[in-house]
């Protein structure tokens, strides 16, 4: 399906009317490659959905299936990422039982030979403090990256998208907000217990959302300094001052032939 999430997103927002105050986001890489699916490859739609229904993420279970490792899924779960495997005419049933759009955009890659960041969010000179599988650690400046690599295979029950994602922090030596050689990082982790990968076909997209919710409001002495971030909290956004649901639709896009 050519361009089927974008289209389906630019609808919702048009008849939503959205029109909350616009806020820092995470930064989103732009592939240099042009942004055309007249080829064939991956786009992400990054949608920001202000949540009207309780128990969120389990609105999302009831659209497509989980990936296929119950240990990795279990891994992502605990960082508060939920990854589904679904139909991409599913997409706007998605969004409509989490909430209302608030924000999004589209990245045409195509497909991706060499580790590239599909999402990726500064981390600011004051730092925070995350945890990944219940491990903190302190990141005082740098990138969380959801990196990714991507291509068209053909197999014996037709061609798909091979799809990898996988996690990680680096400070550059440089400005640059893309990850290079490792070689050329002050600092760097590689998240690889979170790493993920599947096949796609021409009609499945992979939906990774991240429920964020503000803190309560509490009142007394704050001796404790704020609590520490889930890994997928952080990079998809986190900590928040009103609840949101930060959603990637990651789709396949596979010309016909003949």
């Amino acid at each position: 399906m050519r361009n089927c999430v974008a289209n389906l997103v630019i609808f919702s927002l048009f008849v939503l009317g959205c029109s909350a105050p616009q806020k820092e986001k995470p930064v989103v890489s732009i592939s240099t490659e042009s942004m055309s699916s007249s080829t064939d490859g991956i786009s992400v739609v990054s949608i920001q959905v202000q949540p009207t229904a309780k128990d969120v993420l389990k609105k999302l279970q009831q659209f497509g299936e989980p990936i296929e490792k119950l240990e990795l899924q279990n891994k992502l779960l605990l960082e508060g990422i939920q990854l589904r495997r679904v139909s991409v005419v599913d997409i706007p049933a998605i969004i409509a039982s989490i909430g209302e759009v608030l924000d999004d955009s589209y990245v045409w890659h195509g497909q991706i030979l060499k580790w590239r960041d599909l999402h990726q969010r500064r981390i600011d000179s004051e730092g925070m403090l995350i945890t990944e599988q219940g491990i903190p650690y302190f990141i005082q400046r740098g990138y969380l990256s959801l990196q990714s690599r991507s291509w068209l295979i053909d197999r014996e029950d037709g061609l798909h998208i091979y799809l990898q994602l996988l996690p990680t922090w680096h400070v550059p030596r440089n400005q640059s907000s893309v990850v290079v050689k490792s070689s050329e990082h002050v600092q760097s982790k590689i998240f690889s217990e979170l790493q993920f990968e599947t096949l796609l076909k021409d009609d499945e997209a992979i939906v990774l959302a991240v429920a964020l919710f503000a803190p309560k409001v509490t009142t007394g002495p704050q001796d404790e300094g704020n609590p520490a971030v889930r890994l997928g909290e952080a990079l998809l956004g986190g900590p928040v001052k009103q609840d949101i649901v930060q959603i990637l639709v990651i789709e396949a896009t596979i010309m016909p032939r003949g």
